[in-house]
């Protein structure tokens, strides 16, 4: 009865209860089903019937996990006076950014180039229905704040506005865009002090204080740190090491990193990485990995190893599952009054956690010090009343073990975040990638690696085909767009590299023809073949440029294989780019790193399997020496344009390579 009287209500008011997202997969959508607005997914019908109706179209885009996305809807989505406007004046679309993130990095670029400053989520885009962008923002509030107008004095006066004026407002702007993503192809070369300048472009934004880059909020930028830490190992920069090693341990030392359970939060909101946004991303811990891998094996920092392991530990306790990982967990969780709240799984009450120390046999003093050590504080550091975990002091306490088990007993008496369950290609293969690197620290990752990487395949690649993502029990319906193959290219040679193993090989050499056939057009790349028409680039948002990691990909591939139509692919792909990372190397961290890459040159050591297990790339000064099977009885050094060494014996080789450097 009651539902009967709410639906004649909402028919009232003009809103559906029942929108077109119930049949969705993405968690992202599935939230916003029940909403009052009437959501479409992105698709041919929602702009077929704004073009019927002549609506103009709203576009949200956002993802589960991101936390003003929900301040969002819980003010405006799920309002009914906010959804009677949407209902009556626009065709609303509703895109879950981590499912289409080509499409988001579309609109992304619209909105710099409308508001000259970087964007973010929720992205709220209105456009006509020829998708003719005209108004971008972030998070909008219901009413006037934030230093925003209200979202409802802004759909009224939008409604209203000259349609013809809108048409050439957007028209504009897509030409701005369009015009931006025009690169043009350069004559130009690699600048021969590129490694310099890529030190001296990190030092004019390094926290000397608080280190890091820049200021607030503060990312991790772990792709910056690798490419600063291959820079140490390619021509012995200790400056380029220093800001790697203090940023990583700043970072582990940190709130950004969870001292309870370990694995890093998306970001910090401060700058001296104290308070983050608790969310945690599979792909930041990814990239996490692999820094600290690398860094472990320069320094043997014992912190370092320590970061790999708690990571490893936490990822696979809440993301893994039936073999493959999950994509991210929410930075809200319901607190004692069942509502949402940000953080409140993660923070700590000194108090409380001071007695249930002292009532499981921890002595006042030894608790004090303890919390101390962790920075769980009477004052606090969070909301002026918790205390998110810090590393505050340099001696660690002899009970700290126990009392880290006693503060996971605090948080298990609460919810966990929500968590997103979609199984993303992409995001499964840098995490699996990174993993991999580990086991040069520690083999115990490497049997559950790669029943992960196995298992990932065979979910994912289907019949010659690759697919982006999926959900626990459901088939794969979505092709993969670059940043699959590009990541899971680059997993799988780590991983061949690793193993010998020609299943590896195999695959790999697959994807890299198959991405040349499905995203390469005359020197530009595509970064989906979807029907939404929009290049790859080489900027680096969240997480690592899929066309930058490519390059090495492309250059591995041609070098291996000795092949020189698809080395002119990546060179004349490389082209394009020339002049940004000559000027801008420290932007385009995996791009700059390909480029080094392809001055530097690559090298194959080809023998049989049974001699290229007597060494690794570890025993080489030369920083860039992989191994492939060949059927030969000596040992095999080889470029693309030649095998320049010959030798049964490995030393001999080793000499000759090192040479190189």
């Amino acid at each position: 009865m009651f539902k009967k009287a709410l639906l004649v209500f909402y028919i009232f008011l003009g809103i559906t209860m029942a929108n077109q997202l119930q049949n969705e997969t993405s968690p992202y959508l599935l939230q916003h089903k029940d909403n009052p607005v009437n959501w479409y997914p992105w698709g041919d019908e929602a702009f077929s019937k704004a073009k019927k109706e002549n609506k103009l179209i709203f576009l949200s885009i956002g993802y589960s996990t991101c936390h003003w996305c929900h301040v969002m809807a819980h003010e405006s989505f799920e309002d009914e006076e906010v959804a009677k406007i949407l209902n009556k004046d626009f065709i609303s679309i509703k895109i879950d950014r981590e499912q289409f993130p080509h499409i988001d990095g579309f609109y992304q670029k619209i909105y710099r180039v409308m508001n000259k400053r970087g964007g973010g989520w929720p992205l709220t885009i209105v456009m006509t229905a020829d998708k003719e962008p005209f108004f971008s923002a972030t998070y909008v509030p219901k009413y006037a704040g934030y230093g925003s107008r209200g979202l409802m004095e802004v759909l009224r006066e939008i409604a209203l506005f000259d349609r013809v004026k809108l048409q050439e407002q957007g028209k504009h702007i897509l030409e701005v865009v369009n015009n931006k993503e025009n690169v043009t192809l350069s004559n130009a070369t690699f600048d021969d002090k590129l490694s310099h300048n890529i030190v001296n472009q990190f030092q004019s934004s390094y926290d000397k204080e608080y280190k890091g880059f820049g200021t607030h909020p503060k990312f991790p930028q772990f792709t910056n740190l690798i490419l600063l830490l291959k820079l140490y190992e390619i021509n012995g920069d200790k400056e380029a090491l220093t800001m790697a090693v203090d940023s990583l341990k700043a970072m582990a030392r940190g709130g950004i990193f969870d001292q309870i359970e370990g694995a890093f939060y998306r970001y910090s909101v401060d700058q001296k990485w104290t308070i983050p946004h608790f969310e945690k991303m599979l792909y930041t811990n990814a990239e996490a990995l692999e820094a600290y891998t690398l860094a472990y094996k320069i320094t043997k920092e014992p912190l370092f190893k320590e970061v790999i392991e708690k990571t490893t530990s936490q990822i696979d306790e809440r993301f893994l599952e039936n073999g493959v990982y999950k994509s991210a967990s929410n930075a809200d969780s319901k607190n004692s009054q069942g509502k949402n709240e940000e953080g409140y799984y993660f923070v700590f009450d000194y108090m409380e956690s001071l007695e249930y120390l002292e009532q499981n046999g921890i002595d006042e003093k030894a608790a004090i010090e303890t919390l101390t050590y962790l920075g769980i504080v009477k004052d606090g550091n969070f909301d002026g009343e918790y205390s998110n975990p810090e590393i505050l002091r340099v001696n660690k306490p002899q009970n700290l073990e126990k009392v880290i088990t006693l503060l996971k007993q605090i948080r298990d008496t609460k919810e966990y975040p929500f968590i997103d369950n979609k199984i993303n290609t992409a995001w499964n293969a840098l995490y699996l990638k990174g993993k991999l690197m580990a086991t040069s620290i520690d083999k115990k990752y490497l049997k559950s690696t790669l029943n992960s990487l196995d298992t990932l395949i065979a979910l994912m690649y289907k019949n010659g085909e690759l697919y982006h993502q999926t959900i626990k029990g459901k088939t794969p319906t979505q092709k993969a767009i670059l940043e699959d193959y590009s990541f899971l290219s680059a997993t799988l040679f780590e991983a061949y590299q690793i193993t010998l193993e020609n299943k590896y090989l195999t695959l790999y050499e697959k994807l890299i023809k198959k991405s040349i056939e499905l995203f390469y057009q005359n020197g530009r790349w595509a970064e989906a073949n979807d029907g939404f028409e929009t290049y790859a680039d080489i900027e680096e948002s969240g997480y690592a440029s899929a066309l930058g990691v490519h390059f090495s990909n492309l250059i591995l591939y041609a070098t291996m294989q000795e092949d020189y139509k698809t080395f002119e692919i990546v060179k004349k792909s490389m082209q394009y780019y020339v002049e940004y990372i000559n000027k801008y190397p420290s932007y385009f961290p995996n791009a700059t790193l390909a480029s080094i890459f392809y001055i530097k040159e690559p090298v194959f050591i080809k023998a049989k399997k049974e001699k290229l297990e007597k060494f690794s790339s570890e025993d080489f000064n030369y920083p860039f020496v992989f191994k492939k099977e060949h059927d030969s009885d000596e040992y095999l050094a080889c470029k693309i344009s030649s095998c320049f060494s010959y030798s049964i014996d490995i030393q001999k080789i080793i000499q000759d390579i090192d040479s190189l450097k």
